[in-house]
């Protein structure tokens, strides 16, 4: 077996008797090669407590980074509905680019923007609001929409790319009869490395 000799380090590979070279790799997702480089984040509305039946907007997300923001997942949760029914859904919508409505004009921060590895400072350099019941999204396009049963948390896979500039909002809708739902909205994201 020839060995490759490291001209500055004195490390070497060994290369057997057919011509190939032994390596050890290790193989790592996009997302955990993010989190380990710490541009991976974790955003959370905190509880938002809605009181009618009507739609909310909930969460806003825009980024200004330069390059492209992944996201994973978005995580709903919602407590049981006081004065709905058992078998009654809420609707969920997820909207495109949405730069007007009261979850925007009326801001308020979320309370968890969090780097995912613990030894990172970086921070995502983006504006993301918590909402509030009655809050508005008056433009911008539905691109998913579900329904959900109270008392739930639904992960959503979503795989969305959110270029310099663009923004997601996520609303929800309570069943009918409902006078009271504590939620949460989490995004789940990573910047995207160089290639």
């Amino acid at each position: 077996m020839a060995i490759i000799q490291d001209g500055g380090t004195g490390k070497s590979a060994a290369i057997d008797n057919t011509a190939r070279l032994s390596t050890r790799s290790v193989q790592q997702s996009e997302t955990e090669n993010a989190t380990d480089t710490g541009d991976s984040y974790n955003i959370n509305t905190g509880l938002v407590t809605l009181t009618t039946a009507g739609e909310s907007g909930v969460f806003y997300l825009s980024t200004n980074e330069d390059k492209n923001v992944h996201i994973d997942s978005v995580v709903v949760i919602m407590g049981p509905s006081t004065g709905g029914s058992a078998t009654d859904t809420t609707r969920i919508r997820f909207y495109r680019n949405p730069t007007a409505g009261t979850l925007i004009s009326g801001a308020s921060a979320v309370d968890d923007n969090e780097n995912r590895n613990f030894g990172s400072s970086k921070v995502l350099d983006s504006t993301a609001y918590k909402g509030a019941e009655g809050n508005t999204i008056t433009d911008g396009a539905v691109i998913i929409e579900s329904l959900v049963s109270p008392g739930s948390r639904v992960a959503f896979s979503i795989d969305l790319v959110l270029t310099k500039g663009d923004a997601i909002a996520v609303s929800l809708e309570p069943n009918d009869s409902n006078t009271s739902m504590k939620t949460m909205v989490a995004a789940v994201l990573h910047v995207e490395p160089n290639i």
